[in-house]
């Protein structure tokens, strides 16, 4: 890459073979044929084409009076002395007088020279003053690095040029690469660096322009604020790259009376989660889950705000009774096996404000006395039902009949409809004044409702027991 610096000394360069020296004279070698204050017959080396080859070519001057040699160049003074630096340039400058108080014919060749030095001191002035238009002062910015480009061309590719910048893949300029430019405008390279992000375990890697880790993560659409970082957001990231854990924000709701918040977190506890949206915590106000208890994804919080201070007091804990049921205990008849005893418990109340009413609020109870359980127990034991009989249908062995006929089994069923120890129809099993299914009657029951059917059939067994009867008799 060229420098500005540099182009402009090849140009002045160029230029300088037309401009004159300290002495005012051409840069050219010289020769007599090219001095004004050379003898006028001397040859010149440059030949009828010569720079000056005007004085070669003239006729011979008319014979003068003795002594006038070559006329009125004979009649010239001494040449100057050629003065070099400041002086000499000087006297080339300044001395107008001197210059026009030369003969002609050297006049006319200084002429010449004042010419040509004029024309190159001309193309001198224009040319710089062209280069300087041309020079667009330009400022870059490379990954906040701030300096200033001297250059000649009009694009931001020529600035990029000129300072040597070669733009990678990943790599982004601002404006584009084709815009043209003006003097004091503004150019800005950002360099491609990878950003590996790990979110609750899960890693993507990124190809940010960002310098920091906050300008990256609002560059690839996420907000630094809902992510808990491993390092922190103001951390720069080299050109190697940078590998960052997060752990996502969890949404949280909180409820405090009818004002519900709903939020994302990074906090470390609820009441991190309560302190960052503004709620300042009494002594005594009550929050579930607990204060130190670690914010999840969809927790509800609630917020119990006292308005007075909490007072205690105690109070009876009433005992309980369980009933049990006895079966050898008469049908509504009870016994008390252990009577029930109070217990005790402190109660702490306080008054908070509960949809726009206050209202007492429980905020904690410690018992100080455990209540003792009474037992109660219950009889259900049914009295079997008597019945008046015969001594006749008393003194049958009836429970030869029952093992004729059931083989003794007071639950036993017939496919064909009769039930029990001596086989009752449902029919007969009522007319005797039984109820619900004789099978399931106690055997007792079964006994005396078989007696009386058989006072009932005035004896007639025959009519209800024709097969297995006989054996009443046995």
């Amino acid at each position: 890459m060229r420098s500005p610096s540099n182009r402009g000394s090849h140009r002045g360069s160029r230029r300088a073979s037309n401009n004159p020296d300290r002495s005012g004279r051409p840069d050219a070698p010289h020769n007599h044929a090219h001095d004004p204050y050379a003898h006028p017959g001397a040859p010149s080396s440059g030949g009828p084409g010569a720079e000056y080859g005007r004085t070669a070519a003239m006729p011979p001057a008319p014979p003068g009076p003795a002594g006038a040699g070559h006329g009125q160049t004979a009649a010239m003074p001494p040449a100057p002395p050629a003065g070099g630096g400041r002086g000499g340039r000087g006297a080339g400058s300044g001395g107008r007088s001197g210059r026009f108080a030369l003969p002609a014919l050297p006049l006319l060749r200084s002429r010449g020279v004042v010419i040509g030095a004029v024309a190159a001191a001309v193309l001198l002035v224009v040319g710089g003053g062209t280069a300087f238009a041309m020079d667009q002062r330009i400022t870059l910015s490379v990954d906040g690095e701030r300096s200033t480009v001297h250059t000649y061309g009009a694009t931001v590719q020529d600035v990029l040029d000129s300072a040597g910048v070669t733009l990678g893949e990943h790599d982004v300029v601002a404006p584009s690469l084709d815009t043209e430019l003006d003097r004091g405008d503004n150019v800005l390279v950002r360099s491609g660096r990878p950003l590996t992000l790990t979110v609750d375990g899960k890693s993507k890697k990124h190809w940010v322009t960002a310098l920091t880790v906050g300008e990256a993560l609002q560059q690839i659409g996420r907000n630094p604020d809902s992510l808990k970082l491993s390092v922190s957001s103001d951390k720069a990231i080299p050109e190697s790259g940078l590998e960052v854990e997060a752990t996502a924000a969890r949404r949280v709701v909180i409820l405090r009376d009818r004002v519900r918040i709903e939020t994302a977190t990074t906090a470390e506890t609820v009441a991190q989660v309560l302190e960052d949206n503004g709620i300042d915590l009494g002594e005594h106000d009550k929050v579930k889950p607990k204060r130190d208890a670690e914010p999840t994804d969809g927790m509800v919080i609630e917020v119990t705000e006292l308005l007075t201070e909490p007072k205690t007091e105690e109070v009876p804990i009433e005992a309980e009774v369980e009933e049990r049921e006895n079966p050898d205990l008469p049908a509504g008849e009870e016994k008390v096996v252990q009577k029930p005893k109070d217990g005790v418990k402190k109660v702490t109340t306080a008054m908070i404000m509960k949809e726009g009413v206050k209202t007492e609020y429980v905020v904690k109870e410690e018992v100080v006395k455990k209540p003792v359980k009474g037992i109660t127990e219950i009889g259900t034991k049914e009295e079997a039902a008597t019945v008046d009989t015969s001594a006749e249908a008393s003194s049958l062995n009836w429970a030869a009949l029952a093992e004729c006929e059931s083989g003794g089994d007071p639950t036993a069923v017939n496919p064909a409809g009769y039930y029990g120890l001596y086989q009752f129809s449902m029919s007969t099993w009522q007319s005797a004044g039984g109820s619900g299914n004789p099978a399931e009657a106690p055997a007792s029951e079964q006994t005396m409702r078989a007696q009386k059917l058989y006072d009932m059939v005035n004896g007639n067994w025959q009519s209800q027991w024709p097969e297995c009867g006989v054996h009443l008799f046995d």
